[in-house]
């Protein structure tokens, strides 16, 4: 996961709510009802703050301070990288004044995963920089917390934002995949989107063609499209035309002289299986041990007969693999005609692949400076292919008018992530980048028929925004209306946020 940047202004916050101490069974968030939350602002007024590093999330909620009375304090520590609650580690709260550190208090383990909790005593009345440090092993995170005020005899205000309509609570955020990331100017290119299969490259494809007209007789190790063959391996003969006249008299007179065989013996087991000298006489059973032994003879002069058709000696010619590797197309059925030239087998002996596809946007026509490639797959995730090596070999799209579309290939290396036969979804950036301001695609979460990004506010609170999105590269998409820079944006974990929000109500929010 990239760094996360701090944003340049992150306000210390009042909220409405109060956090009073409560005793919950297992830990975690109490959760009233709107009733309850609103009920709350007669309470003593609680601070909020949340903070970022590159590395790790604070959102700590602590009583306004008070001379000479202990404050509670619920603190809760996120790694970016994985969206890990804390489960160990310290951290220290640090009061600060001209630099100097005047009081500081150290929780030296968490209450519950995730949430150092506790009280700790202010410092004398005034105006102090807070600051929190939290140390787990090589672990470190250290945040600003802004000027907080130490009431004399009473809590004092702290002006901060608002907070946003829907409450997803951290207990939440750690059990789902959920991240965040600031509001950026990304380079941004114009993009073209094609739809295609993905194909083996004909380079590296090993073709067998007849090299006669003639009949097919595939052998007994059928070349089926998708075996896996060695160099060598005989997968046909071809019967030469003037010997194949023949070859549909000596394909029935096998077949007849098969059944003449099973029926021989199916007669002779029947007979077999009835008391000897009573209902069947030695002569019958002779006679039918007689017939099995003709019908098996004619059935084995019929193979005969058509082994020595198929054989090097009648001319026949052996089909055979061109090369190791896999099978990916056969051009005729067993016993049927072929014309000097056709392709039999054809083996794909390499790995490398193509995606052949079709662009029917005819908002780009050239494409001789791409400087973006990405694939989806089933319309999941998405892969750069121009850090795997791809290249559009397609410069200028041509459009069909019969099909209005335009062909497009893309030759794939080895370990793109793609296999034949995949059905892939293109988005290619053409022409020069300009910078945008941009978020991830994974942000974007479309809500009845409406692009919509959730922005962190604090912690657990988030707003949720409409956006008009532009041009996108790979991994972004520009947004030109409805976000600012520096705008904390979910990029992980949006529906889930989505989910909350269909209560209608923030959810109130006890400790």
């Amino acid at each position: 996961m990239k760094p996360h940047v701090i944003p340049a202004a992150l306000a210390v916050v009042l909220l409405t709510t109060g956090c009073a101490e409560t005793a919950l069974a297992g830990g975690g968030h109490d959760h009233g009802s709107a009733d309850d939350h609103a009920d709350h602002g007669s309470e003593a007024p609680t601070l909020a703050i949340t903070r970022w590093t590159g590395t790790h999330e604070l959102f700590v909620e602590l009583d306004a301070p008070v001379h000479g009375q202990a404050f509670a304090y619920h603190a809760h520590v996120t790694r970016l990288a994985d969206n890990h609650a804390a489960t160990s580690g310290t951290l220290s709260i640090r009061w600060e004044q001209d630099g100097f550190a005047v009081e500081s208090h150290l929780d030296q383990a968490v209450a519950r995963p995730g949430i150092f909790a506790s009280e700790a005593p202010p410092p004398a009345a005034g105006e102090y920089e807070l600051w929190f440090t939290y140390v787990d092993g090589e672990e470190r995170a250290e945040w600003p917390g802004g000027t907080v005020v130490v009431g004399q005899h009473a809590p004092v205000a702290h002006a901060g934002d608002d907070e946003g309509e829907v409450a997803f609570l951290k207990e939440s955020q750690w059990q789902v995949p959920f991240a965040v990331a600031p509001v950026e100017a990304q380079p941004i290119a114009r993009e073209v989107h094609a739809a295609g299969t993905v194909t083996f490259a004909p380079e590296q494809t090993a073709v067998v063609a007849a090299p006669v007209d003639g009949l097919l007789a595939w052998s007994d190790a059928l070349p089926v499209v998708g075996r896996s063959v060695v160099r060598g391996e005989r997968l046909a003969t071809l019967v030469p035309a003037g010997v194949a006249e023949h070859w549909s008299s000596l394909r029935a007179a096998v077949s007849t002289a098969r059944v003449d065989r099973d029926l021989a013996r199916a007669d002779l087991a029947r007979l077999e299986a009835l008391p000897a000298d009573t209902l069947v006489s030695q002569r019958r059973l002779d006679e039918a041990r007689a017939a099995v032994a003709r019908a098996e003879a004619e059935a084995s002069a019929a193979r005969g007969r058509m082994s020595v058709l198929t054989s090097g000696g009648a001319g026949a010619v052996a089909v055979r693999a061109p090369a190791d590797g896999v099978v990916v197309q056969v051009g005729a059925d067993h016993g049927e005609a072929v014309s000097a030239g056709s392709p039999i087998v054809t083996v794909q002996s390499g790995d490398g692949l193509l995606v052949d596809a079709h662009v029917h946007h005819r908002g780009v026509h050239d494409l001789s400076s791409v400087v973006s490639l990405a694939a989806t797959v089933g319309g999941h995730g998405d892969l750069d292919l121009l850090d795997a090596g791809a290249t559009v070999l397609t410069e200028q799209l041509l459009f069909d008018p019969h099909t209005l579309s335009a062909p497009l290939l893309v030759r794939l290396p080895a370990g793109s992530g793609l296999r034949a036969g995949d059905l892939v979804e293109l988005s290619i950036g053409v022409g020069t980048a300009a910078e945008a301001l941009a978020v991830p695609r994974s942000a974007v979460v479309e809500i009845n028929g409406q692009d919509v990004v959730f922005v962190q506010k604090t912690g657990e609170s988030f707003t949720r925004r409409r956006v008009e999105l532009g041009d996108g590269n790979a991994t972004h998409v520009a947004v030109t209306r409805g976000l600012e820079p520096g705008d904390m944006v979910v990029v992980e974990g949006g529906f889930d946020v989505h989910v909350a929000s269909l209560s209608g109500a923030l959810e109130s929010h006890r400790h």
